[in-house]
Formats: structure tokens, C-alpha cells, sequence
């Protein structure tokens, strides 16, 4: 028979009950549980007199367990951890009050997890569990909780994550990172899914177990003070909403990534704190730190998307306010909620009010002009499988071929790129260039009324159109 304090532990974690007092003087626990309006305390086995002297003493005392659970209690439990089927109820004034002796946790905890826990989990000593409950910082107290919720979506990452690394280590393609990740491009073509995939999605292995460890944390947190659902809400929710916010400034390159979400996760946990009045000054040091770690680990990686941190705290910190509509009332549930979609809508049309290049056809670019010739093939090959080739593409593919000195494919891929968009900068001044070379006049004509010549971003367009007006 398990002792009354693993008992106590295990309801704590696997149910929504949390720990509430211990009453030293006869060895009882006390737990509560403010959604089912109960109270329960474990004891060792009481005599029939005893029970009923327990009984009439829990009537007489109702309204001081009810202001020491913060809630109106409904029903007592009195949980005896003694061999038998005793099971004694009486109820008055509403109060009921319920004699149980048990020697098995698995009556008491239902949930199937906790018995495969008990399959292959070890007891220790009751030092250990009396410890754990009776810790009262908030981290620790909901540390102790089963969190499925938060597991499964740890486990959704390190199964993209292992997909991801492994094409990239072993098959060297970037295919699933291209189709995952958070790119203006793509999310203003319509690819509106990258808001929420990119949130679940890393490349090196430092980036991803930073992030885990966060969300392993925060998503413990979380889940434990309003459920599962409300986390995975707020999961998706905040990683969606901090990738909209952040394509108002980002609108070149990819960014990916768990961050987002996770500080997300973390505005939501601030207001909650300050809410229920539970910061102190340990607390706003370990919650700065948390911050701290955060900027300094992300400076670690090669593109950091700090606006999608300021977006996903943002709307943890709104949606923080809508979880709790009962601490702030009405006016501020309602508001939260419309500052949401206002953040989103406006996020929307900033977005889409900018035009921004393919991410991928940047990378190939860069590539070429640094030499690296391989690097560069592989981006653009990586394009075309992804179904993401535009006319750059097209013209990086025959810069290579040139360089490779296979001509004829060369013309073919930026006759490709020219047909594809012949307002193209890099098509245009390499078909230009040609035209010029056979001073063919008429033919540069018509290639420079495709184009906006007053608004030439490169340089070398730039020339070639200030020479023809010349």
C-alpha cells in the first residue's frame, strides 16, 4: 500500500487537485480543488466514533475550510489509507461529507498514464513528496502537474525536428524547411499555414532544446492553471499571431521557430502572477532572468526574429486578460478580445501592403556573389523541387551554368526567367546586356517599358537605364 503522501503527490499531478495545508498535530493532508468545489484530506484509518466526531466537526467548521480553499466548499472528501470498503456520506446544508477508505491510488486516480507510471516508477521516500507539496513558489507547485497537452506538443516538435535534421544532415535537402518556415513571400501568395507550422519547426540542435526546455516550462505552467485546450489555444494562437506581427517588419529571408509561442506563453504567466497577486521580488528577478536567457541565448543564432517576440508577448499579455474574465471583468475581456483581433487585422494589412522577393532565390543569390557556387545550386535545385521557382530562381540557374560553362542551358534558363517576368531586375539587365551587345535598340526599348525605371533598386539597371536615356 502506497503511503498517504505519494497518494497526496499523485492526486496532485494527475488530478485538479493542489496541495492546501497539513495538520501536523494528527497527520492529515489537505487538498483542494476550486473547479469541483472540494476539499479532500488523507488520514490513516478512524474508528466509526471517529468518523462521526470528524464529521460533525468538518459541519461545524465549513466556513473556515471554505475561506481557507478561497472557494465555497461543496463536498469533503475523507480519504483513509486503510484496508476495507468503508464509504460513509452525510450531507446538511448543502455541505456533503464522504468517508472513504482506500488502500489502491488506482481508485482514486483514473487516469490511465498514472498506471503505466506506477507500472515502472520507483516510490521514494515520503521526505521527497512532503517536500514537493508543500513548496510554495508557484513554479514548483505547478511543476509537479501531468501536463499532456504540453508533452504532446514538445513531442510534435522533436518529431518535425528529426525529420527536418535528418534531410538536412544526411540528404542535404532543405525541403521541409522551406515548406514550413515563415517567409512574407510565401504567407502573402497565400501560404497563410507557415504562420502556425513555422512555429513547430527548428533547424540546429542548440536552437531546438532552448526552445523545449522554455516551452517545457511555460507549457507546465500554463496548462496546469487553465487546461489543456486553453494552452494548445494559447500555443497556436500567440505562435500565429507573433509571425503576423513580425511580417510587418520582416519581409525579407525566413524565420522559424518556438519563441514566438513561447513568449507568448510567458506574457499569459505575468498576467496570471500579477492577477492573482503572487509576484514578489524573487519572483520578478527569476521572471527577468527568464527574459534574460531568452535575448541572450537568441542572440546564438543566425536570424533572430525579435519582432516576433515583442508580437507573441503582446497577445499572451491580451490573451492573459481573456483567460481571466472573472478578475477582470467585462469591459476588459471584451477589449482584450478586440485588441486581438485589431493586432491581427492590422498585422494583415501592413503585411500585405509590402512586397517583399522568394526568401530562397535571396540565398542563392548571396551565395553567387560570395562565390559559392555548390551552396547556391543547391538553394535554387531546392526551389524548383519545393514548386517555389520564380524568374530569379531561373537567372541564378543560368549564372551557374555560365559559370560551369554550359552556354546553351544558360540562355535557355534566362530566356525562362525573362518569360516569367520580364519586370524582373536580374532578367532584365542580363537580357539588356545581351541587346546591348548586338545593339539591338528597339529590343532595349522594349524591355525598359516593362519596367518602372523610376523606382530601380539594382545598380547595375540603374546605369544601364541612365545610359540608354543619355
Amino acid at each position: 500500500m502506497r503511503s498517504k503522501w505519494h497518494t497526496a503527490y499523485e492526486l496532485v499531478r494527475y488530478t485538479g487537485y493542489s496541495f492546501l495545508d497539513y495538520d501536523g498535530a494528527n497527520g492529515t493532508i489537505w487538498l483542494k480543488n476550486p473547479k469541483d468545489r472540494s476539499v479532500m484530506f488523507l488520514n490513516d484509518l478512524l474508528t466509526e466514533e471517529e468518523m462521526d466526531h470528524t464529521t460533525d466537526s468538518l459541519f461545524e467548521s465549513a466556513d473556515t475550510i471554505s475561506n481557507q480553499a478561497g472557494f465555497d466548499v461543496g463536498t469533503i472528501y475523507c480519504i483513509h489509507m486503510a484496508e476495507g470498503g468503508t464509504r460513509r456520506k452525510r450531507k446538511s446544508d448543502g455541505l456533503k461529507i464522504i468517508h472513504r477508505s482506500v488502500s489502491d491510488m488506482g481508485k482514486l486516480i483514473r487516469n490511465p498514464f498514472f498506471r503505466l507510471d506506477m507500472k515502472y516508477k520507483k516510490a521514494k521516500d515520503d521526505d521527497y513528496y512532503q517536500r514537493r507539496l508543500m513548496g510554495q513558489h508557484p513554479f514548483e507547485k505547478y511543476m509537479i502537474k501531468f501536463t499532456p497537452m504540453t508533452y504532446l506538443l514538445i513531442s510534435i516538435n522533436l518529431i518535425i525536428f528529426l525529420f527536418n535534421f535528418a534531410a538536412v544532415r544526411f540528404s542535404d535537402s532543405y525541403l521541409l524547411t522551406n515548406a514550413l518556415a515563415l517567409s512574407h513571400f510565401n504567407v502573402v501568395s497565400g501560404e497563410f499555414y507557415r504562420l502556425l507550422t513555422s512555429s513547430f519547426l527548428h533547424v540546429t540542435i542548440d536552437h531546438f532544446l532552448f526552445n523545449i526546455f522554455a516551452l517545457y516550462i511555460l507549457g507546465k505552467f500554463t496548462e496546469s492553471l487553465y487546461g489543456k485546450f486553453h494552452l494548445l489555444i494559447a500555443y497556436c494562437l500567440t505562435g500565429m499571431l507573433s509571425s503576423l506581427f513580425s511580417l510587418m517588419f520582416v519581409i525579407e529571408g525566413i524565420s522559424l521557430g518556438a519563441s514566438g509561442a513561447v513568449y507568448g506563453l510567458l506574457g499569459i504567466i505575468i498576467v496570471h502572477l500579477l492577477v492573482h497577486g503572487r509576484i514578489n521580488l524573487k519572483l520578478i528577478i527569476q521572471i527577468a532572468l527568464i527574459f534574460v536567457l531568452i535575448s541572450v541565448f537568441a542572440q546564438l543564432f543566425a536570424n533572430i526574429n525579435h519582432f516576433a517576440h515583442i508580437g507573441g508577448l503582446v497577445s499572451g499579455v491580451l490573451l492573459g486578460v481573456v483567460f481571466n474574465p472573472k478578475r477582470f471583468g467585462s469591459k476588459w475581456f471584451f477589449g482584450s478580445f478586440a485588441m486581438l483581433i485589431i493586432l491581427a487585422v492590422i498585422s494583415y494589412f501592413v503585411m500585405t501592403s509590402k512586397d517583399s522577393s522568394q526568401p530562397f532565390d535571396d540565398m542563392a543569390m548571396e551565395h553567387i556573389e560570395k562565390g559559392e557556387y555548390e551552396e547556391a545550386l543547391k538553394i535554387a535545385n531546392e526551389a524548383l523541387r519545393s514548386g517555389n521557382g520564380t524568374a530569379t530562381t531561373y537567372h541564378a540557374l543560368g549564372v551557374l551554368s555560365e559559370h560551369a560553362g554550359e552556354r546553351e542551358r544558360a540562355e535557355s534558363y534566362h530566356e525562362k526567367s525573362y518569360e516569367l517576368d520580364p519586370s524582373n531586375e536580374y532578367a532584365a539587365e542580363y537580357r539588356l546586356i545581351q541587346l546591348r551587345k548586338q545593339r539591338d535598340y528597339e529590343g532595349m526599348e522594349d524591355v525598359f517599358s516593362q519596367l518602372d525605371t523610376k523606382n530601380i533598386k539594382d545598380e547595375g539597371l540603374k546605369l544601364l537605364a541612365e545610359e540608354y536615356n543619355e
